[in-house]
């Protein structure tokens, strides 16, 4: 169900978080205004994510913030299209496919230019090329934002993907690996 992430001001002070009701938001903490709302599908990884940008501007023992005039406008900003950061937790399995599509290529490019045999350099591509998929499945993300932002097991899909997209391709490098070996033999 969809919610909306907000930034609200509040006597100096700044709070983001989300809600499914910004009527209910405005009578239960009753900002002295709102600044921002997004509202997504599932808002948990961008809320994660503002909070994590900006927790150095936290107050401590609390949800509320002190931000300068700077902060104030990039992180009304990231409200915008024009955001820097991504929007849902999906996004973050994207952003290590294309790192492993990179890697692949990067890799496969240079194995080939130190002359390594095709199969044995399309193996070793692979192999480098499940280290994003590795990475997400282990940290859970790539530094957007802290995972105990997040509500309990929201991160797992992506995990579970990231394990079996890199277990296939660090299986597949193996088979084609020791193909290459048999060839050399």
């Amino acid at each position: 169900m969809a919610e909306y992430v907000y930034l609200v001001r509040k006597e100096g002070f700044f709070l983001i978080g989300s809600s499914r009701d910004l009527d209910n938001l405005t009578r239960k903490i009753r900002p002295d205004e709102i600044i921002e709302t997004l509202r997504l599908d599932h808002p948990q990884a961008f809320k994660a994510r503002l909070l994590n940008r900006y927790r150095n501007s936290r107050l401590p023992g609390s949800g509320y913030f002190q931000f300068s005039e700077k902060q104030l406008l990039d992180c009304k900003k990231q409200f915008g299209i024009k955001s820097k950061i991504p929007k849902t937790i999906s996004e973050e399995f994207t952003i290590a496919l294309t790192g492993s599509i990179v890697l692949l290529v990067i890799t496969a490019l240079f194995f080939r230019s130190i002359n390594i045999l095709p199969l044995m350099s399309f193996a070793l591509s692979l192999a480098f090329s499940s280290l994003p998929m590795w990475l997400l499945l282990f940290l859970g993300n790539f530094g957007g934002y802290d995972c105990s932002d997040l509500k309990p097991f929201s991160s797992w899909f992506n995990r579970i993907r990231a394990l079996i997209l890199a277990s296939l391709l660090s299986v597949f490098s193996f088979l084609i690996f020791r193909l290459a070996l048999l060839q050399n033999l």
